[in-house]
């Protein structure tokens, strides 16, 4: 009867010792650093990047919000899919004037684990400035005439200006910087570069939040990025 109570504890004290080794082992887990902090560039799988490029702190897919135009098809990737110029999955007609929705990818093109994964340099026309992509653009939101303006131009150049005016970086507190450039990517019909002017808005990393803002008579889109975790071998990196 006396080793009764002393087996109990002890079985007591192998629980907890079991219950704290799983916790930690848990929370060492849940700490462990991205592979973009662990591997070098060269060593990133297929699907890492792929990862990087659709679903990471500088990459976020979300929703574009666009008129359809008259007989107009709704072209776009489907969700989840990477970005490859040129390439489009035909939706159903949709009818003239209603308001449609398409996943984008929004995505932190001049910070430097982007530039990695891509493995191409910027624009060099983009010097100085921090560079949102959106990719996935369906051809069609661009494209179409709007309701009420039938004879609307459609030149690439109406296009860029008509972007250049509507795109904004915004953070708490501070006065939102408008782009000052917009370029298309070359080689692709629906991913655009939007190029803002970094003296307009100096980026720390310590802010709580950035969100960049698409909104033309044609589509709107947002998306919202975390600072604290866009960071890269150690640095703010956007």
């Amino acid at each position: 009867m006396q080793n009764e109570p002393i087996s109990r504890r002890a079985a007591m004290r192998t629980a907890v010792i079991r219950t704290t080794g799983g916790a930690l082992l848990a929370r060492s887990l849940a700490a462990a650093p991205p592979f973009w902090e662990r591997k070098a560039p060269q060593d990133w799988s297929p699907d890492e990047i792929t990862q990087l490029l659709n679903h990471s702190p500088w990459a976020r897919e979300t929703n574009l919000d666009f008129e359809a135009s008259e007989g107009g098809h709704l072209e776009n990737l489907p969700t989840g899919a990477p970005p490859q110029p040129g390439e489009h999955v035909p939706r159903p007609e949709a009818q003239a004037g209603s308001m449609q929705r398409a996943p984008v990818v929004v995505r932190w093109e001049s910070a430097q684990p982007i530039r990695d994964a891509l493995q191409l340099p910027l624009l060099h026309t983009f010097a100085g400035r921090y560079v949102i992509g959106v990719s996935n653009i369906p051809v069609e939101a661009m494209t179409h005439h709007r309701a009420g303006h039938p004879d609307a131009p459609l030149s690439d150049e109406t296009m860029l200006t008509e972007l250049e005016g509507a795109a904004t970086l915004e953070t708490q507190g501070r006065d939102p910087a408008g782009t000052g450039l917009v370029r298309r990517v070359p080689g692709s019909q629906n991913n655009y570069l939007f190029g803002f002017d970094k003296d307009l808005l100096p980026l720390t990393g310590k802010e709580k939040e950035v969100l960049f803002v698409l909104h033309t008579a044609r589509v709107s889109v947002k998306a919202k990025f975390e600072p604290k975790a866009m960071v890269y071998h150690g640095r703010f990196s956007v």
